[in-house]
């Protein structure tokens, strides 16, 4: 009778230890985000979009993944890019195959990624001739932007400061007031899935150290892809 009620009290407490268990991972489900290489993938409840919409939604200043400052004549805005927004850029088409999708994930994968963009305001000028002083001046900011601009970059990623390793100044000449930047940076050592802010030293335009902080809160409310 002893060994029957002990029996019956080890499968209570297994059957205890069972539905602890199970609620555990239901809660860590439904309030974190998986961590990627990038920090953030969607949600179980995140939004779904088709691959037009998606771009849209994360080019939004609305939804936290670009940020912009206007100082002056300049307007400086820091574009984070999730992998698949980066497969959505290059494939240049409003369906996808999730096959396409997962492959150019996984050589995105172990960098994160942003855009750097910097536009004249009201002018049809080149970028880099705004308030030139001198023609051997102009010489020295292309040879700035495209080679050193790269080490008055970091990445601010939870207690990591991380250098800028990927860096590639698109040069716009007389056809646009504005130029972008792509960078990419490593990994964070510890937790990817915090706060990020992009920092910038502007030395050709003076306007000091500029900070763009991307949220937890708001990347964590990427949205999903819509894949065939």
């Amino acid at each position: 009778m002893e060994a029957i009620k002990l029996i019956s009290l080890l499968c209570f407490i297994f059957f205890l230890c069972a539905c602890s268990n199970s609620d555990s991972n239901q809660g860590l489900s439904d309030d974190n985000v998986a961590e990627v290489e990038n920090g953030y993938v969607p949600s179980g409840k995140a939004k779904l979009l088709d691959a037009e919409d998606y771009v849209e939604w994360i080019q939004d200043p609305g939804n936290g993944f670009r940020k912009e400052k206007t100082i002056a004549d300049l307007t400086f805005s820091a574009q984070f890019k999730p992998f698949e927004y980066i497969v959505c850029l290059e494939e240049k088409k409003n369906e996808i195959a999730d096959s396409v999708v997962r492959r150019k994930v996984s050589e995105l994968n172990g960098m994160q990624y942003y855009d750097l963009k910097i536009s004249l305001n009201a002018s049809g000028r080149e970028l880099l001739k705004h308030e030139l002083t001198s023609t051997q001046q102009y010489q020295e900011r292309v040879n700035y932007f495209a080679f050193g601009m790269q080490n008055d970059i970091q990445l601010i990623d939870g207690p990591d400061t991380l250098a800028c390793e990927l860096y590639h100044f698109e040069r716009s000449y007389d056809a646009s007031p504005a130029t972008v930047i792509l960078l990419g940076f490593p990994v964070s050592k510890h937790n990817t899935s915090g706060d990020k802010t992009l920092l910038l030293y502007d030395r050709t335009f003076n306007s000091g150290l500029l900070k763009f902080t991307f949220s937890k809160k708001e990347l964590k409310n990427l949205p999903k892809l819509q894949t065939l």
